[in-house]
């Protein structure tokens, strides 16, 4: 076997194990759960070359996956959403202690600031889990739902993880730049960093995007996804929610672009020392609230600081990154500063655990490299 047919099979082998066994619950980006994994493509940067591990573009079809699919990312859009607002706050144009009132209109804005929004510390409820909302409510529309409803807590108390914060975040961005949070994105870290195959999803794909896919379970009028069980692939090649999570969530790319962002950003390429700081320190808020998560594998999600979390892998040391899920596709990407290691994983299947996968193939890699 050739040494880089040897080294990807080393990979895949962990890969394999998550696929086929029950997994756990996405602890981060979203509320809905996961079971039996499945698709993957996996890249790795630093001490591992890209690799690219299994599955087909069109589920259930057999079309083979290439370098350049890009995939649904989801909550992975935060991060390019709180590094966008901690440079407008290092260039000066507002302040991470403004309270939201200075650019945007919402009830009791003078509470909360774009910290609080940052670090998910609002108060604000998850939009979509109120009455009303579907995956065809616009941001505006998610705003003006939460604006109506009973915050979860009061502003600055405690953490609770919601897409609503980074659509105000977007918001005020747009305010304060005058121009749109697409263009932001693009100008600011897509074009600079050379993520090309990386872009806004608004309905129409820019490149060669998968089709989703996930298990016809935990959906409205479908059976739990527990206990894990035969169940038949649905396919998810259009939904609404891809672009109306706009600032939260709209982003579509491959590994190797977000390893590469990631890898950027936690270096101190994109920010100066003191952002990236502010976004690789957990708050003391999040950490409590993830005190008693279990580990998923050998990753354990410390905390999170503003916009990017910590997370804990066994004999690597801490590494920063996000994860993400929407509708047939989840993905992770982290940076392991003492491993000199950055690792990305991207699924189209929705029912993956993200943090398992991400822990495990970084071990994996490690082993590759030694």
């Amino acid at each position: 076997m050739a040494s880089g047919d040897r080294n990807r099979q080393e990979v895949s082998d962990p890969v394999e194990d998550v696929r086929t066994r029950g997994g756990a619950t996405t602890r981060l980006a979203t509320g809905r759960r996961s079971g039996r994994s499945g698709v993957l493509r996996v890249a790795l940067a630093g001490m591992v070359s890209l690799c690219v591990l299994g599955g087909a573009a069109d589920p259930p079809g057999v079309t083979p996956l290439v370098d350049r699919d890009r995939f649904h990312v989801g909550s992975v859009t935060k991060t390019f959403t709180a590094a966008l607002i901690m440079q407008l706050d290092q260039d000066g144009l507002l302040s991470l202690d403004d309270s939201i009132s200075n650019w945007v209109e919402f009830p009791n804005g003078d509470a909360i600031t774009v910290e609080m929004l940052l670090g998910h510390t609002s108060g604000l409820p998850e939009y979509y889990e109120l009455p009303g909302a579907t995956d065809t409510t616009t941001p505006a529309q998610a705003i003006d739902l939460v604006a109506a409803a009973p915050v979860l807590a009061t502003a600055g108390s405690e953490f609770s993880y919601a897409n609503t914060n980074y659509l105000l975040l977007g918001q005020i961005a747009e305010r304060v730049t005058g121009t749109t949070w697409e263009q932001e994105v693009q100008q600011r870290f897509i074009e600079p960093f050379g993520l090309t195959e990386t872009s806004v999803w608004t309905g129409e794909a820019q490149g060669s995007t998968v089709t989703g896919s996930r298990m016809e379970c935990d959906y409205p009028g479908e059976a739990p996804c527990d206990p894990p069980r035969p169940l038949p692939l649905v396919p998810v090649d259009d939904n609404a929610f891809w672009a109306n999570s706009w600032a939260a969530g709209a982003l579509v790319s491959t590994p190797a672009d977000l390893a590469r962002g990631m890898r950027a950003l936690v270096m101190g390429e994109v920010v100066d020392r003191d952002h990236v700081d502010l976004m690789t320190t957990p708050t003391a808020e999040s950490i409590e609230s993830f005190a008693e998560l279990p580990p998923a594998g050998p990753l354990r999600l410390l905390g999170m600081g503003l916009g990017l979390a910590t997370y804990e892998i066994d004999g690597l040391g801490t590494g920063y990154g996000h994860n993400g899920q929407v509708p047939g596709c989840v993905s992770n990407v982290a940076h392991l500063p003492d491993a000199s290691l950055t690792v990305a994983v991207a699924s189209n299947f929705e029912q993956v655990d993200n943090l398992e996968l991400l822990g495990e193939v970084a071990v994996a890699a490690t082993s590759v490299g030694s």
